[in-house]
């Protein structure tokens, strides 16, 4: 993996537009507005009101090398691919960020990463998210289906097997408060009588994001709880790693045991 030096060309740049001309060689096919409109909406500035504040945090607190060090290490251990990870800052207006997700918020794809900062976030609170999102890309790269095909099962065991992964690496407390939010119980149930029904549900589906998110009149964040239910669950009767469980198709993980 390659850490891009954002940080040089956000102190080099004074228009966003050109951030996305930048980063147009890594997305074949998109122009700068498409790429834009997906990476704000995984949570990327939209202004730069809070740019020198967050430039001098990250040069300060040395972000650059810590997670050149960090990703070394989940590559080697993982033995993940080599893709190129870019940071910037995040949506600090975004209320979820800011609440639910302790500033910070990425995207993967099967060759690149994106990390999404706020300009005072800790070290302890990146690491979290390296490993969660970087996981993505392991599990992207070990099995045969595209992402386009995902249904809303192949999504959940997707988000489930990333922070059971940073449960592995760093303990039940660094995961996220979606993976806390209800009892196994509650999982279990919210699994037989909304997921199970409907998991062979699509991309293109209105339900899907319904499902995964837990919008109208579904549980906050139903699939993400249900999906971190599902794959602890698979480990705690298997005893098995989350490297050995990277190409498991995510039918398996939910087969009675």
């Amino acid at each position: 993996m390659t850490i891009m030096n954002t940080v040089k060309w956000l102190k080099e740049i004074s228009d966003l537009k050109e951030v996305y001309s930048l980063l147009k060689p890594y997305f074949h096919g998109l122009n700068e507005r498409e790429i834009k409109k997906q990476l704000q909406a995984y949570g990327m500035y939209k202004h730069g009101d809070n740019l020198k504040k967050w430039i001098n945090h990250t040069e300060k607190n040395n972000i650059l090398s810590f997670l050149k060090q960090e990703e070394k290490m989940l590559k080697d251990k993982w033995n993940g691919p080599n893709i190129p990870i870019f940071i910037f800052p995040c949506d600090e207006h975004n209320r979820k960020i800011a609440s639910e997700y302790n500033g910070r918020a990425g995207v993967a794809f099967n060759n690149k990463l994106f990390l999404f900062l706020s300009s005072n976030i800790s070290k302890k609170d990146i690491k979290p998210l390296l490993i969660h999102e970087y996981h993505h890309v392991c599990r992207l790269a070990a099995i045969d289906k595209n992402e386009k095909d995902f249904t809303l099962l192949d999504t959940i065991i997707l988000e489930g097997m990333a922070e059971n992964a940073v449960r592995e690496e760093l303990g039940e407390e660094a995961t996220s408060s979606w993976s806390k939010r209800y009892n196994e119980a509650q999982c279990s149930t919210f699994y037989k009588n909304i997921i199970k029904p409907n998991q062979n549900v699509s991309r293109e589906n209105p339900k899907y994001t319904q499902l995964l998110y837990g919008t109208g009149f579904y549980p906050n964040m139903v699939g993400y709880s249900v999906g971190f239910y599902l794959v602890k669950k698979y480990m705690d009767v298997t005893g098995k790693s989350i490297k050995e469980i990277f190409s498991l198709p995510a039918s398996v993980l939910v087969e009675e045991k």
